[in-house]
């Protein structure tokens, strides 16, 4: 019977909209308690940078998921794993499973981004205008360490493998970022 109720309310506005609305508020408010307890608005920030941050817009022609972006794959352990993402299984497995847990109705995607939004508000920043409804995904071809994430150290990914700047741009020029861009960033 919930079934059918959930599909006549669906039609009015009710049913499964409502209930993902309510998981959304709950996430959010999971979220707020986490950063105020555990002082972890940095790292999960970065990890929704570095789950987004494998875009690539020469792949934007690809069916989906296969530009990366904010799809949740960050928790692969092909990208887990990778040198630019060291230390972040911290915030996937310690911080955010435990929310993950308790509103599964949300994606992997939407808590990323909903996490490092709610730390910039919790942390003194802006609110940030969120749009949720990510699926998650997995490419079929991922792309290889480091994702065009910037490296740490030399060798560095691009055509100039010693050139820090020459990295950076190479990193953020394909988010349609310049270099007073990268500077502010």
């Amino acid at each position: 019977m919930a079934g059918c109720f959930d599909c006549i309310c669906g039609l009015f506005g009710g049913g499964a909209a409502a209930k993902q609305k309510k998981a959304l508020v709950k996430a959010k408010g999971l979220c707020k308690e986490l950063v105020v307890s555990k002082s972890c608005a940095p790292i999960l920030v970065r990890t929704a940078w570095h789950d987004s941050g494998t875009y690539d817009k020469a792949n934007a022609e690809k069916p989906w998921p296969e530009a990366g972006g904010a799809i949740g794959s960050i928790r692969t352990d092909h990208e887990i794993n990778a040198g630019p993402n060291a230390g972040l299984k911290k915030a996937i497995t310690m911080y955010l499973k435990p929310i993950k847990d308790q509103v599964p109705e949300i994606s992997w995607a939407d808590l990323f981004q909903m996490a490092s939004a709610t730390a910039i508000e919790v942390a003194g920043g802006p609110k940030i205008p969120m749009k949720y409804g990510r699926v998650d995904g997995i490419p079929a071809s991922p792309a290889p360490p480091p994702f065009g994430l910037p490296d740490a150290k030399p060798p560095f990914g691009g055509p100039s493998p010693q050139d820090p700047a020459a990295h950076l741009r190479y990193v953020f020029y394909k988010y349609g970022m310049d270099d007073k861009d990268i500077v502010a960033l």
